[in-house]
């Protein structure tokens, strides 16, 4: 009868109350089949989206029918009852009442005696309302079923456990999937009786071409590409699992709205455990065992076999800027340096390193400057953490809770008026579209503003904390670097590539450091580069006074290099002589102006005796000591 297309559109999520998603699905294609030859209706096609919610419109096979309609294959959609179609009123409107009547598309909902051609579905609009109004409702019932059941011990996830199985389909209940259960075992007694860190157990699953959970459970329902990349964090995680000795563990993880679907983690102590729900792969105590040795290398995890990784103050804190490795610290010459560990092991990034010396440098002169910004102004960091805003934040809640509210208003008196035709078609689609995108704006909007809320509310007595922490130190302990203050302070350091080969300074490469609780410390304090000139300055008048000012002893307490060193002073357009004559020139006016004498300038200058300052002035200022001493003395 028909040569176009007669779309049979099936749609079934968890939101809609079933447990039989192919039931459901099923009982959907065989009611819309038959209503549509009954009637007439040939060249059926299904277009069924399993598992998918109505109030997300960017449904897989809902876009290609809506692909389809618009290059004018489909001449009717069936669909079992406009709730299959969409739970959001006002995109079912715009589709059913606007973009479809375009393309000449008749829609009819089976069940509840829909017809886009019967001109008499004035109450459509308020039927789309309570439909979306249902999905809410049926979202916080959803809720409350799972609490209910979690609560009661059944289990919540969707699929089991990396070696276990369902038993008989029922996710609810599992069983030991002998295949899989035996790299658990494998992977727990590597740990715990062979003395294996997790970075050889994962490397010698990578070498033994084992297929990670995600491959075998890929091997069964998807495909993935790289079935044998296990890592740190994937074996890390099995052994962190309780279920594996027969626990069921609910409530891991919440989700924001029925409207967005992200999901926030919960900390563990509100987790919810029911032990031995299901048969154990490992025993308690053996788990109880691995994670008392977990705790201990998180604790200590500096502790490292080899003598040269002992020696340093850094272990596990460098990551490269490149690949996101973690750079492991090696020895030539017994001197230690660091290099990224994809280029160590595997040869998959640049030749990233890093002396110790220079990082040394570089994270000393950057605690101090955070030290310095903390005492001179702790409610200037607090800003730039944007802990001080939260009040703020609540401000704009509010006003956009409010605006959409308003907006859901407003959208209904637009329908209203557009059954009455007080206003054209156009100017409803035009002014509902805009609110519409204005309404999922702000409940993006809200979404992010809600979770920036919690975060901060929750970060700031730790920010306060940490903060506390390094007002306790004193200035002089940021003479040298200790273990205590980079275990006490750095999360991580993340290691950029030199930008050029001859100068290996900090001022040549991107350092982040982020310190625990605050973040990266470039976002907090002026981490640029400091010329050479400028840190010789720094440290001339200690070395002077030590009379120990000279190249060698510079060189040595910048850990740098003569080539480097002159190399850099030349970019500079000077040169160390000059350097420390500005040096000297300086020391030597502030003790005229606090009226030293003779005896007392000439050992903050580095000389062995008063005459060396006569010669110093007539050499390298161009005067008598005398006059210099006048011309400063007038100057003030």
């Amino acid at each position: 009868m028909y040569d176009k297309i007669t779309a049979l559109y099936c749609r079934y999520s968890h939101d809609d109350g079933q447990k039989e998603e192919n039931a459901s699905i099923t009982h959907q294609k065989a009611l819309l089949k038959e209503y549509a030859e009954n009637n007439g209706y040939s060249n059926l096609r299904y277009y069924t989206d399993d598992g998918y919610t109505g109030t997300d419109f960017n449904r897989p096979n809902f876009q290609r029918m809506m692909e389809d309609v618009e290059n004018g294959i489909v001449q009717t959609i069936f669909v079992k009852d406009m709730s299959r179609f969409g739970r959001n009123y006002i995109l079912v409107g715009q589709y059913v009442e606007l973009v479809l009547p375009q393309h000449h598309v008749r829609v009819i909902g089976v069940t509840d005696n829909y017809d886009s051609y019967d001109t008499e579905n004035d109450l459509f609009a308020f039927e789309s309302i309570f439909a979306e109004i249902y999905a809410a409702d049926i979202s916080k019932k959803v809720t409350y079923a799972k609490h209910t059941l979690g609560m009661s011990g059944i289990k919540l996830k969707s699929r089991p456990l990396y070696g276990y199985r369902l038993v008989d389909g029922d996710y609810t209940q599992w069983e030991i999937d002998t295949e899989s259960a035996e790299i658990v075992r494998m992977i727990f007694d590597m740990f715990l009786n062979q003395d294996m860190s997790v970075n050889s157990i994962a490397k010698y699953l990578r070498t033994n071409k084992i297929p990670t959970p995600s491959a075998y459970m890929g091997y069964k329902y998807t495909k993935v590409n790289r079935p044998y990349d296990w890592s740190f964090p994937i074996v890390s995680r099995i052994l962190k699992f309780q279920e594996y000795c027969g626990d069921t563990v609910n409530f891991k993880t919440r989700q924001i709205s029925y409207k967005v679907k992200k999901r926030l983690p919960i900390p563990k102590e509100d987790w919810v455990i029911f032990q031995n729900q299901h048969p154990a792969i490992i025993s308690r105590e053996d788990f109880e065992k691995a994670q008392e040795k977990l705790k201990n290398i998180s604790e200590n995890a500096f502790s490292q076999p080899k003598a040269t990784r002992n020696d340093t103050l850094f272990r596990q804190k460098l990551i490269c800027a490149m690949c996101g490795k973690k750079m492991y610290c090696s020895s030539t010459k017994g001197k230690l340096y660091f290099q990224c560990q994809a280029y160590q092991k595997y040869d998959s990034c640049t030749s990233n390193y890093i002396t110790e010396n220079d990082l040394k440098r570089v994270v000393l002169d950057y605690l101090h400057r955070l030290y310095l910004a903390v005492k001179s102004d702790r409610n200037a960091v607090i800003s730039k953490l944007g802990l001080d805003t939260i009040t703020e934040i609540e401000d704009q809640i509010r006003t956009a809770e409010n605006r959409a509210d308003e907006i859901s208003h407003l959208l209904i008196e637009i329908y209203e008026k557009k059954f009455q035709n007080i206003i054209t078609d156009s100017e409803f689609k035009s002014r509902s579209e805009a609110l519409s995108r204005e309404k999922n704006d702000l409940l993006h909007f809200l979404a992010d503003l809600t979770a920036k809320k919690s975060i901060r509310s929750k970060e700031k007595g730790s920010v306060i904390k940490m903060l506390d922490k390094i007002s306790s130190y004193s200035e002089s302990d940021f003479d040298v670097l200790t273990q205590e203050m980079v275990n006490a302070l750095i999360e991580k350091i993340v290691i950029g590539k030199p930008m050029g080969q001859r100068e290996k300074n900090y001022g040549k490469r991107m350092i982040d450091i982020y310190i625990y609780e605050l973040g990266n410390l470039s976002e907090l304090i002026d981490v640029r580069f400091k010329p050479y000139s400028v840190r010789i300055k720094e440290i001339a008048p200690q070395l002077l006074l030590e009379r120990r000012c000279d190249t060698a002893n510079v060189i040595e307490a910048l850990a740098t290099k003569r080539g480097s060193l002159e190399n850099a002073l030349a970019e500079e357009g000077t040169n160390f002589q000059t350097v420390i004559v500005e040096v000297r020139k300086k020391i030597l006016i502030d003790a005229i102006r606090n009226e030293l004498t003779i005896k007392e300038i000439y050992p903050l200058l580095g000389y062995p005796e008063p005459s060396n300052v006569y010669w110093f002035s007539k050499r390298f200022l161009g005067m008598r000591f005398n006059d210099f001493y006048d011309m400063v003395k007038n100057e003030t």
